[in-house]
């Protein structure tokens, strides 16, 4: 049932886990409601966006059932960079490893936002997780910077620390020491937050090294 196209879901491996239809159901849809019902790619993905959703459905599958035929070398290079790389049949292009892009710069959108201190862009963040149901800690003040944590469930919470960047205002690093879905859940966030933008992703390594870091943290 899969339509033709770079992203497809195995015959007979789907277990409905329900990931596919949450993350991107423009892409897949199931072949009735009955017990036992397959996943399938009723439409390949036709924007940037549909694509990044497609991808996430891939790293964040359970049991491996949805995979990438294509030959699209940015593609390859983002599933091989986020561990995925196993689901991809096209062969993976040499010297790419796993990478956790954990720092991101952020830069204000809004006058008003330009006086926050570093706690008033967490509390902004810890508010937005709190609608949606995640754990979260006080935030604690430390100098310039701040942080808190937070978690989806009570044994694995996330550091967050967020401290500005040079003497200009409205510039902030957030890093935390969690893994790429703490990043993605980061990046939903700013996505939301219109106060903030100018995103700049980085792994430790490339922060360090003064590298460009890019937009989206995979």
């Amino acid at each position: 049932m899969n339509v033709a196209g770079d992203f497809y879901v195995v015959d007979q491996c789907c277990t409905a886990c329900g990931v596919p239809t949450h993350h991107a159901p423009e892409t897949f849809a199931f072949e009735n409601d009955q017990p036992g019902a397959s996943c399938y790619v009723q439409r390949q993905p036709t924007s940037p966006e549909e694509v990044d959703r497609a991808l996430m459905v891939v790293r964040c599958q359970e049991f491996g059932c949805i995979r990438y035929r294509g030959t699209d070398p940015v593609i390859l290079r983002r599933l091989t960079e986020a561990d995925s790389g196993d689901q991809c049949d096209a062969p993976l292009p040499a010297g790419i490893r796993p990478v956790v892009r954990n720092h991101v710069s952020v830069e204000v959108q809004s006058r008003d936002a330009r006086a926050w201190e570093s706690d008033t862009v967490l509390e902004r963040f810890r508010h937005w997780l709190t609608d949606r149901r995640h754990q979260t800690t006080s935030i604690i003040r430390s100098g310039s910077g701040a942080s808190f944590s937070f978690a989806w469930t009570q044994e694995d919470f996330h550091h967050v620390m967020v401290s500005p960047i040079g003497d200009v205002p409205g510039r902030w690093l957030i890093q935390h020491a969690g893994n790429l879905a703490a990043s993605e859940t980061i990046d939903r966030w700013l996505m939301d937050a219109e106060e903030l933008g100018t995103v700049r992703w980085y792994s430790q390594e490339e922060w360090t090294r003064g590298l460009l870091g890019q937009a989206r943290p995979w």
